[in-house]
């Protein structure tokens, strides 16, 4: 009988803000204990938030203090130095660190794994030089200092997961990565993606924007800079000027730049056809992508784009930039369309899309087909494997040794 595994998940945010980090995490965290291992969420506290009833997520999360509530981009500024993370460590006897972001809770996971001799992984889920350069412009560099910090970082790691092949090659080409500490974990898909929305409930959507004769698009993400949904506003204009057709867009999520979009959505002549839903349940989000005709992208910080994934199980195309991470799931011309940042170059696919309904329904199989090699049971067994392996590793090699530092890079 195999041991069940102790396992800390550490992460800067979590719910109730929404995106692919929490996403992940939940899901990992779902897939893990379903095969029988402990797992416990170390997450920072959300003051104004009351909680979910019976969420699933809270039941096995350490919330722990937070500095600042709105900081970059919306998110938390957590306290990773919270004493109480260390002493919940004590109480409990980890096999495993997960940790989810190189700073901040990264540089904790750094202590605690050389304090405790627990092997320490790590997943690279955003592209954080990308996303740094949405709100300084690179002034300072930071592309190249933050390769430089992860350079250090992974000196602690045991292992490092990257969710695509992509970013596998980026973290051993460009941050010098050993190809034998690093594999690709994606981020999984619940069978709830899969269960079909009934017609009633997909008419009944299409129905309430006025897609009922008409295509319906879609996006799923925050409202924020590093999401280049006014790129998307853009063009969307230039393919209103262009096409004849009429067409609804859904755009999900909510964000710190929710108003600024809505106000340039007026200014582009797309009130009529552009609607801001607000946050949307997670449980009713898979009806959301089967109602829509194809599904929009345009950030490039993403490493891997779960909603990519979770549109694909929902039979639904995906239409998108260009980018590291997309391209490894998003196959031009097979499960959807890839153009270059021009809004007239993206327009363009989407008049293509539109405008030919046996290609439309040829992506449409072939994305459904590509999401079945996600499933979240297969992620965790993976995840498994590699924890396992370095338990073992550690235990010949006698363990991390006996230093302990906060200096991670």
């Amino acid at each position: 009988m195999k041991k069940q595994l102790s396992i800390a998940l550490m992460t800067n945010n979590y719910r109730p803000m929404t995106g692919g980090v929490p996403i992940s995490i939940e899901r990992l965290a779902k897939g893990l204990m379903e095969q029988g291992h402990q797992v416990t969420v170390f997450a920072p506290s959300y003051p104004d938030w009351k909680g979910e009833e019976g969420a699933f997520s809270e039941e096995t999360v350490f919330r722990y203090h937070t500095l600042l509530q709105h900081f970059i981009g919306g998110i938390v500024l957590p306290d990773p130095m919270d004493l109480r993370i260390e002493r919940e460590f004590q109480k409990k006897n980890f096999d495993i660190i997960h940790v989810h972001h190189p700073m901040l809770i990264g540089k904790t996971a750094c202590y605690l794994s050389r304090k405790y001799q627990i092997p320490l992984f790590f997943t690279y889920h955003t592209r954080y030089e990308q996303y740094l350069k949405y709100y300084t412009g690179n002034v300072f560099g930071y592309e190249r200092l933050m390769q430089l910090y992860l350079k250090g970082f992974f000196k602690y790691c045991s292992h490092v997961f990257a969710p695509t092949e992509g970013m596998l090659r980026y973290l051993e080409e460009d941050c010098s990565l050993p190809e034998e500490k690093v594999t690709v974990l994606p981020t999984g898909l619940e069978r709830a993606q899969y269960a079909a929305a009934s017609p009633e409930e997909l008419q009944g959507l299409r129905r309430k924007y006025h897609a009922e004769n008409c295509p319906l698009l879609l996006t799923v993400s925050r409202m924020a800079k590093e999401k280049n949904v006014e790129f998307l506003l853009r063009g969307l204009a230039a393919l209103k000027q262009r096409e004849a057709q009429p067409f609804q867009v859904l755009f999900v999520g909510e964000g710190p730049d929710r108003e600024a979009l809505e106000a340039l959505r007026n200014e582009l002549g797309l009130k009529d056809v552009c609607h801001f839903t607000g946050q949307v349940e997670n449980e009713r989000i898979p009806l959301y992508y089967q109602a829509a005709d194809a599904f929009l992208f345009a950030s490039k910080t993403e490493t891997q784009g779960i909603v990519l994934l979770e549109a694909f199980a929902g039979k639904t195309p995906v239409i998108a930039l260009r980018a590291s991470g997309v391209e490894d799931i998003v196959t031009d011309g097979k499960t959807g369309l890839l153009t270059e940042e021009n809004p007239d170059s993206f327009a363009r696919a989407i008049g293509r899309f539109l405008s030919d309904t046996t290609f439309r329904n040829e992506l449409s199989r072939n994305a459904f087909w590509e999401s079945l090699s996600f499933r979240e049971e297969m992620v965790a067994a993976e995840a498994l494997r590699r924890y396992n392996e370095s338990i073992v590793k550690e235990k010949c090699e006698g363990g991390h040794g006996k230093s302990v530092s906060y200096s991670c890079g």
